[in-house]
């Protein structure tokens, strides 16, 4: 065995143990940019679940003070009123 033929060797050698390092390495990365990712997603779905529910317990009228409707020449009172009128009206 002569001299360049024994650097051949040691280099495919050489470049065979990086190469698998690598690889493992690649994989560890892999796995900790996954639970990375995991654990932000969930982060942010519990924060916008959060704020959803806080914003939807506090944001609910305990009274018919407002009322949704596509027809803009009567005022918001007056379907209030209406629906009031029409909630609190006995029936027989």
């Amino acid at each position: 065995m002569d001299e360049k033929l024994f650097e051949e060797l040691w280099e495919q050698e050489e470049k065979a143990g990086f190469q698998q390092r690598l690889w493992e390495e690649f994989q560890k990365w892999q796995r900790r940019r996954r639970i990375r990712r995991t654990a932000l997603a969930s982060l942010v779905v519990i924060v916008v679940a959060g704020i959803s529910i806080f914003n939807f317990q506090f944001s609910i009228p305990e009274g018919y003070d407002y009322v949704c409707c596509n027809r803009t020449t009567f005022p918001e009172s007056h379907w209030a009123d209406v629906a009031s009128n029409i909630l609190t009206t006995p029936t027989i």
